[in-house]
């Protein structure tokens, strides 16, 4: 028999069950809520919380940085624009560099209407002059060669002229409208030719000031093409007849430029064209290059007459045109990445690797009676993706997956080295390969199927941490880029302007 007192405890502990059991409950939760916040999400029943802690570090620090990141905000900034490269040409070989090594003087060009005329006769305005467009690159001339605009036809569309030059690379030749300017009569006042519509209606009889711009010591007999960069879209005011030039913005498809090759039966080249109307010695040679803005996926929409952008090439030699029966049509993206090392380091060159895409075109021509060439078929076969690593800044070993192809650090170099990052004051070898480049399968640049596994530390032990392309509006430990763009040194910030113009322009954020 229990005593009096014990009776009362019985007593009042039955009553207030349901309350005490309550409380209890709530008490229970009010500390299991501290715990979730003084730890993080859910430590105590997944083993990969530590991970996620330095996740969540980082991506706080990252917004400390860089500010609040928007929900659309992409972190591809690839264009995808595609390259091409003559049979000599693998593709395995390296990233093209910047063309910062270009040598060129500029200077201003009036040509005279005698010259525009037999332009504009064998360029006949609406005329389908695509089986006279064969694909054609060039060779660099021991000597000096300049490239003019000569014309810049009545189209809604912005372009831009570029050239390639094997070994070097790539470099903007001229845009429309730039200090281009008309007139009709010789005694005419000289008319400005803006970005747009605004273009030259009329091509025959009339006189050109444009810029001249002279190439000086480029390597000789290296393989070189044109190509010009076109957007299709833009803001269109029938009223004043104006264009909005739209910025090149890798994450906005709809502001990305389509590309229009000398190589993709996308120029006319006239040789051999009269000097009567340019002011150049007589010991020059002239070839006239037209260019269709319109791809050929389209051509069902497009009048093809290659007269929409026309330029001349001239020089003592000018450079020899090739006609082109196989090229190389390849596309790269570059990812760079962090390794979660550090959660404020931001130089994202922890782990650099290109793929690149790639297929192989054939042209097959054939002569009528009269000897006269036509283009008649064109055939592609896909190449074997490829990967190739181009700088190690973490200092533990990483396996990187590309759709189902795995690379691991230290099967190629020791682990715990930092490789082509600028590490204590190295410099940079932008076109450096890890060991070779390799094949990947089942690679998807449109959903970016690469990760990298980093373990938790440098002897090996701790959580592994996985690093996946990021989702729109999330703070990024992997981006992607097109391949010329340079990766950051040791403890160098990728620079804020990258989220919002072109990343080949911008400039490094020091620490």
């Amino acid at each position: 028999m229990p005593s009096k007192s014990l009776q009362i405890f019985f007593i009042i502990f039955k009553d207030n069950f349901m309350n005490i059991k309550s409380l209890f409950v709530t008490t229970s939760m009010a500390v299991v809520g501290l715990a979730f916040v003084a730890c993080s999400h859910d430590d105590f029943i997944n083993e990969d919380a530590p991970v996620n802690n330095l996740k969540a570090e980082y991506a706080t620090n990252f917004e400390q940085k860089y500010g609040k990141i928007a929900p659309n905000q992409s972190w591809d900034f690839c264009s995808m624009q595609p390259t091409y490269s003559l049979p000599s040409t693998t593709l395995t070989n390296g990233a093209r560099t910047r063309g910062n090594t270009f040598n060129r003087t500029k200077e201003t060009m009036e040509i005279g209407d005698t010259f525009i005329q037999y332009m504009a006769d064998n360029m006949k305005e609406g005329k389908n002059n695509t089986t006279h467009g064969y694909p054609f690159g060039m060779k660099v001339p021991s000597n000096a060669f300049t490239v003019v605009p000569i014309f810049q036809g009545y189209a809604r569309y912005y372009w831009q002229i570029w050239m390639h030059v094997d070994g070097i690379g790539d470099q903007q030749v001229w845009e429309k409208g730039e200090e281009f300017l008309y007139k009709e009569n010789e005694t005419d006042e000289w008319t400005p030719v803006g970005t747009g519509l605004d273009g030259i209606k009329n091509k025959k009889g009339h006189f050109v000031k444009a810029p001249a711009y002279t190439y000086n010591d480029l390597p000789a007999g290296e393989k070189m093409y044109f190509y010009i960069k076109v957007w299709k879209n833009g803001s269109f005011n029938l009223g004043i007849q104006r264009y909005e030039k739209y910025l090149e913005d890798p994450s906005n498809p709809n502001y990305q430029p389509y590309i229009c090759s000398s190589l993709n039966q996308q120029m006319l080249a006239l040789k051999d064209a009269p000097l009567d109307g340019l002011n150049i010695g007589a010991d020059n040679e002239v070839t006239i290059i037209g260019c269709e803005d319109m791809l050929k996926s389209e051509i069902g929409s497009s009048d093809y007459d290659y007269e929409d952008l026309v330029f001349m090439v001239y020089g003592n030699p000018v450079p020899p045109t090739e006609e082109v029966e196989e090229l190389i049509e390849s596309q790269t993206k570059r990812y760079m990445m962090e390794d979660l090392g550090t959660t404020d380091d931001f130089d994202f060159n922890d782990v650099v690797v290109d793929v690149k895409t790639g297929r192989k075109i054939v042209y097959k021509y054939e002569f009528d009676t009269e000897g006269n060439k036509s283009l008649v078929s064109t055939t592609e076969t896909r190449l074997p993706d490829q990967a190739i690593v181009r700088a190690a800044g973490g200092t533990m070993d990483f396996t990187l997956t590309i759709g189902s192809t795995t690379w691991t650090k230290s099967e190629h170099m020791s682990s715990s080295v930092m490789w082509n990052t600028g590490w204590g004051g190295a410099s940079i070898d932008y076109k450096a390969v890890l060991d070779e480049p390799f094949e990947v399968k089942d690679f998807n640049p449109a959903t970016n199927n690469v990760s990298v596994s980093v373990v938790g530390n440098k002897d090996g032990s701790g959580a592994v941490k996985t690093i996946t392309f990021p989702k729109e509006g999330t703070a990024p430990m992997m981006i992607a880029v097109d391949p010329d763009v340079k990766w950051m040194k040791e403890r160098v910030s990728i620079p804020t302007s990258w989220f919002t113009v072109p990343a080949e322009s911008a400039e490094p954020v020091t620490e």
